[in-house]
């Protein structure tokens, strides 16, 4: 059977990876601060929000993608809308089907960036310029950067659906240290904004070049795929569409109320706060979610995994493993939250403008971590192939992102009611919800999965320690 093999490698690699992501931000940030005026920094955070705006246009299909590429790859032969299909007799991948699941995703993603890159040039085009007119061809380029990156943006899906995390790893590890030559060698040269831009686009032609390279040769996937020598009819590329589209349909609103819940804020303080305080908004939003990439690194190292053990209908291993990577996950991300509230004073020296204390970063991460803990129990839920939590979702955003608005436009709260608002609609329902939903799915207490967790990160961490063989394939 072609398991999904993640060992002790990928989640080295998976570090080393982040490591380097976050290496790149720690890098490029003080130079950003150093040689961008706090307006042109405000600006660059809005280019990041308005592309994410634009980015919803792949509405679900990544997760969706990569979640289906799983089960075909570990010997499922059939897609299904709110099951998982059956494992085939030999439990082997069968490459046509896997060839026609890679056929559909191509045609999906030329339609999403030509669409994008089509609104990113008008409607984005003009927003940049009633902000910043000086800042357009600065956009363009970004533009071009993110409908390319739309373009090519499965194989990263690709990757984790066959669970070639350290190969991914790899390619993003020569993307960041591509955009950190690149950004810094034109933002000395003078260019500002519109070096960072360009560092922007051809980090994402590296990174789509290297994915690709490394999906063809993992396990041979490219010439298992050339053996295939029948032809995929159009009217089966439609059908596999129309399958992928059913829960893809549900993940993209899953995705627009991720947006809404960060992006959103930063266009509402760039609105109505200004670009400067849009600027320490968003570099504290930009550290919360370096500190939730780094400590999730077990759960989305092990998602491939875990989507395998669905497929396997593994209750007890998926609950171990899932168990195993929230505890991770939380005492990391609180070792993390207190090592950037250390950096406090250095960000403050490179960027004396700036309007950023403790408490207020304290919160920022607070509500991170509050996000974090439902997104992951709703991504576990999502490994079954049933999506219950779409509605709550995205009623919760909208009403987190009213909430925002109405309390920055009465009140005086400033960048805090930018905090206070998602907080308390997260606490309300979807903190408590999918946590439990995803307890009562494994039939245990919150007590005994805390203890199935602590235990299963102790012995990674003992495996890792004493350089013992380690994989996580939970039996």
């Amino acid at each position: 059977m072609s398991q999904i093999k993640i060992g002790k490698k990928d989640i080295g690699w998976a570090y080393i990876g982040s490591f380097f992501k976050v290496a790149a931000n720690i890098i490029l940030l003080p130079v950003v601060l150093k040689l961008l005026s706090d307006d042109e920094l405000g600006i660059w955070y809005v280019f990041g929000s308005v592309s994410q705006f634009v980015v919803l246009l792949d509405f679900g299909f990544a997760a969706t993608i990569a979640r289906n590429i799983a089960y075909a790859w570990c010997g499922v032969d059939s897609l299904q809308k709110d099951t998982i299909g059956s494992i085939s007799d030999n439990q082997e991948t069968n490459f046509e089907y896997f060839k026609l699941v890679l056929q559909t995703c191509k045609v999906i993603y030329t339609v999403i960036s030509g669409v994008a890159l089509l609104l990113l040039v008008t409607a984005g085009s003009l927003y940049i310029h009633s902000l910043d007119s000086s800042s357009l061809i600065a956009w363009l380029i970004y533009s071009a950067g993110v409908a390319i990156n739309m373009r090519y943006c499965y194989y990263t899906s690709f990757l984790l659906g066959v669970g070639a995390i350290a190969e991914n790893n790899k390619a993003a590890i020569i993307t960041k240290l591509t955009q950190i030559i690149v950004s810094i060698a034109l933002l000395y040269a003078g260019l500002g904004i519109l070096g960072v831009s360009i560092g922007y686009f051809v980090s994402g032609l590296v990174l789509r070049i290297s994915s690709k390279i490394y999906f063809d040769h993992y396990e041979n996937i490219k010439d298992s795929l050339k053996k295939v020598a029948v032809k995929t009819p159009w009217s089966e590329v439609k059908r596999t569409f129309g399958i992928i589209w059913y829960n893809a349909s549900k993940d993209g609103l899953v995705t627009l109320s991720s947006f809404l819940n960060t992006q959103a804020n930063t266009l509402i303080c760039s609105s109505v706060l200004g670009l400067a305080t849009t600027g320490s908004y968003g570099l504290s939003v930009q550290l919360s979610a370096i500190a939730a990439s780094v400590a999730g690194i077990p759960f989305s190292s092990a998602l491939p995994k875990l989507q395998e053990k669905a497929a396997k209908q593994d209750l007890e291993g998926s609950q171990r493993l899932f168990s195993g990577t929230m505890v991770l996950f939380f005492f990391s991300f609180i070792a993390l939250t207190g090592i950037v509230v250390l950096m406090l004073p250095i960000i403050k020296w490179l960027k004396p403008t700036i309007t950023l204390d403790a408490s207020m970063l304290f919160a920022v991460f607070l509500l991170a971590l509050i996000n974090q803990i439902y997104q992951y129990s709703a991504s576990l839920i999502s490994t079954f192939n049933t999506l219950p939590y779409t509605k709550a979702f995205i009623i919760s955003s909208v009403a987190a992102v009213v909430l925002s608005y109405i309390l920055t436009k009465v009140t005086s709260l400033g960048i805090w009611a930018l905090i206070i608002a998602p907080i308390m609609v997260s606490l309300a329902y979807n903190f408590w919800k999918w946590p439990s939903y995803v307890l009562k799915l494994y039939n245990v207490s919150l007590g005994t999965f805390i203890k199935s967790g602590l235990s299963f990160s102790v012995n990674i961490l003992n495996g890792i320690i004493n350089k013992e063989k380690n994989n996580l394939s939970v039996q």
